[in-house]
């Protein structure tokens, strides 16, 4: 029966929700004209389909099977465009069959496309566990959904959507490890469920309620809750309600499925601060810290969050970034990391000398749950010495972007597209209202490009990078200095000598082996990362040709990590670099023409070579990032003579 012309459809499962309906043919289920947007929208009418009955053999998905005195309800939809019957061939998988029958409506019967149960397969497949990730989503959500809803009248005594939506944001982390262990292990039971949501107290704040510290900063601490609950709503309802588009732009299946519903987040409430100010100015005028709950400050944040939303604005959005994005090769990724004092939380974790007056250096980071608030942007306090923890300490709060797990340090790759990453990176440090500290980009890198633990890279290629990235400035006395360096922020002097600049690790995206192919890949080796980690987190840098810079060299020269106390100990070619390096720093000089144009040639032969020996890129794309590079390297030289080299 093939299909080039419009057709009619019954639907008697998951696609009589508007939202599924939408995610899968990208089109709008509507039950009166004033809720179509300009977008096409098809107004559904109630019918029933006779001779069939619906049975559930896995207790998972329904099927409509043949039945002499059986009838099913649900609508007909008319006349949609042949194009859709792929998506629901796709939808609805090898378990169904399409049939051409006849529906009974208010305006009599009306022939339409229907999909029933395939009953070989089902007899074959009975219990089968079906892996279509949207469909595993759905029903998955629906049980979290009446978890949460039992939660909500145990701990609160209330009904309604905005009790347990608030309950739901206190039990983020929960629930996103609930649906990455269901796909990872190919289901998860209602108890476990149930037990893993139930069973966690509701946070609150009342620990440091009378702690005069944490009362001294709670309105900060309040105002970051607040932003976090309004970015959380506002990307759960673009993650929800454009999954049509989401799902076909350039996007590899291990990517975090958040990347591009995260980053029109953030553009949408960065482009109203002021409107997202006042709102959290108004909640903080409304509730009190002393007298009021953490719960109570979601809600608010949830309910301004709804009238806040604009779906046509984020539609904008999304079209802006689908415009905008492009396609790569090597998987990217980065933490960020941020700090009022700068590393002085490191240094004085006790805060005895300097003191971060916001945020305390986030102590009450777990008391007003921004943990579990956070997740979504990777969101942790790092001091250095670990990153999960649950006792209160001071440390950057970082952002781990695509992280999946915290706790069990697991991350997927934001993006292959250096344009995506760099306007990640800005967006998340404009909306943090704090003071940005420090950058690491990771690549991913595949078997050929691989990097060689004890390789260096030349010299002259370092100069060039710290010239772009080191936060090159004039110290406390006006000489100009590469800071990242001179600062000790990420040199280490002592007992045993070591500098961060580039560190080989491995990413797990994954803590089973039975992963679903269609969520993630499951590989219990891991993958091999490189992480450049001497960058200054700057609103003033352009991000983007600086991870094309490093794609290049790390492909020409496949560096290994730079320095580890074992390599400065053991090896007199890494003390050197480091020692010239450091000469250096503490008064730079300009580059010169050759090594300008060096620099710039090794990063086009590896960007040339990204793909299986050929371009990720086009060459178009690669002349504009290194004509971007050689200008900022002309810049660092122009504020050498500046200063008088």
């Amino acid at each position: 029966m093939a299909i080039k012309k419009p057709f009619n459809l019954f639907v008697y499962g998951t696609l009589m929700n508007p939202s599924v309906f939408r995610a899968v043919l990208g089109r709008h289920l509507v039950t009166s004209p004033a809720e179509a947007d300009g977008e096409e929208a098809f107004r559904p009418l109630r019918a029933v389909l006779t001779g069939y009955k619906k049975i559930s053999p896995d207790r998972t998905y329904l099927y409509a099977v043949p039945d002499r005195h059986g009838r099913i309800r649900g609508y007909w939809i008319a006349a949609l465009p042949a194009e859709c019957l792929d998506a629901l061939r796709h939808y609805e998988g090898r378990n169904y069959s399409r049939r051409k029958l006849h529906v009974l409506t208010k305006d009599g019967p009306k022939d339409a496309v229907v999909f029933v149960g395939n009953l070989n397969q089902l007899e074959h497949s009975f219990g089968y566990a079906f892996r279509d990730p949207l469909k595993q989503e759905i029903l998955l959500k629906e049980k979290i959904e009446a978890v949460l809803t039992e939660a909500q009248r145990e701990k609160l005594h209330t009904d309604g959507k905005i009790g347990r939506r608030a309950v739901g944001e206190l039990q983020g982390t929960t629930i996103r490890d609930v649906v990455r262990r269901h796909f990872e292990a190919g289901g998860i039971g209602d108890y476990a469920i149930r037990h893993s949501i139930k069973d966690k107290p509701l946070r609150d704040f009342d620990r440091v309620v009378e702690d005069p510290a944490a009362v001294a900063t709670a309105p900060n601490y309040l105002a970051m809750v607040v932003r976090q609950i309004v970015f959380n709503q506002f990307e759960e309802r673009i993650h929800n309600e454009f999954r049509y588009e989401l799902d076909r732009m350039p996007q590899h299946e291990s990517h975090y499925e958040r990347s591009y519903s995260s980053l029109a987040a953030l553009q949408i409430l960065n482009a109203g601060d002021d409107l997202l100010d006042m709102i959290v100015a108004d909640c903080l005028t409304d509730l009190s810290f002393t007298k009021d709950h953490l719960i109570d400050f979601v809600q608010w944040a949830i309910i301004a969050a709804d009238a806040l939303y604009d779906a046509n604005l984020a539609r904008r959005q999304i079209l802006f970034i689908r415009n905008h994005v492009g396609r790569g090769y090597v998987p990217l990724g980065a933490e960020l990391e941020f700090s009022n004092i700068g590393q002085e939380v490191i240094r004085d974790p006790q805060g005895r000398e300097l003191r971060d007056l916001q945020y305390d250096g986030f102590l009450y980071f777990l008391d007003f749950a921004l943990d579990a608030l956070t997740w979504k942007l990777g969101g942790h306090i790092d001091d250095h010495h670990e990153k999960a923890s649950h006792r209160p300490r001071r440390g950057f709060f970082e952002l781990a972007l695509g992280s999946v797990s915290i706790e069990a340090d697991l991350s997927k790759p934001i993006t292959n597209d250096p344009w995506m990453l760099n306007q990640f990176i800005h967006e998340a440090t404009r909306f943090f209202q704090i003071s940005p500290h420090s950058v690491h980009i990771s690549l991913q890198l595949r078997s050929r490009h691989r990097p060689v633990r004890n390789r260096l890279l030349p010299l002259s290629i370092m100069k060039c990078l710290f010239a772009l990235a080191g936060d090159c400035g004039p110290d406390e006395n006006g000489r100009l200095r590469i800071r990242r360096l001179v600062n000790s922020e990420i040199v280490t002097r002592g007992e045993r000598t070591s500098m961060l600049f580039t560190e080989i690790r491995k990413r797990y995206d994954s803590e089973s082996d039975d992963g679903y192919p269609a969520i993630r890949t499951a590989n219990p080796a891991g993958r091999y990362v490189q992480q450049f980690r001497f960058l200054r987190l700057s609103p003033k840098l352009n991000y983007e040709p600086i991870i094309m810079a490093l794609k290049g060299l790390q492909i020409r020269f496949r560096p290994g990590n730079f320095l580890t106390a074992d390599q400065y100990e053991s090896s007199r070619k890494h003390r050197n670099l480091f020692e010239k390096l450091l000469a250096w720093a503490e008064q730079p000089a300009s580059l010169t023409d050759e090594e300008i144009e060096t620099f710039l040639s090794r990063i086009h032969e590896g960007l040339m070579t990204e793909r299986r020996g050929k371009p990720a890129h086009s060459e178009a794309y690669i002349t504009w990032s290194l004509s971007r590079l050689r200008r900022y390297l002309k810049d660092f030289n122009a504020m050498c003579k500046a200063a008088g080299e």
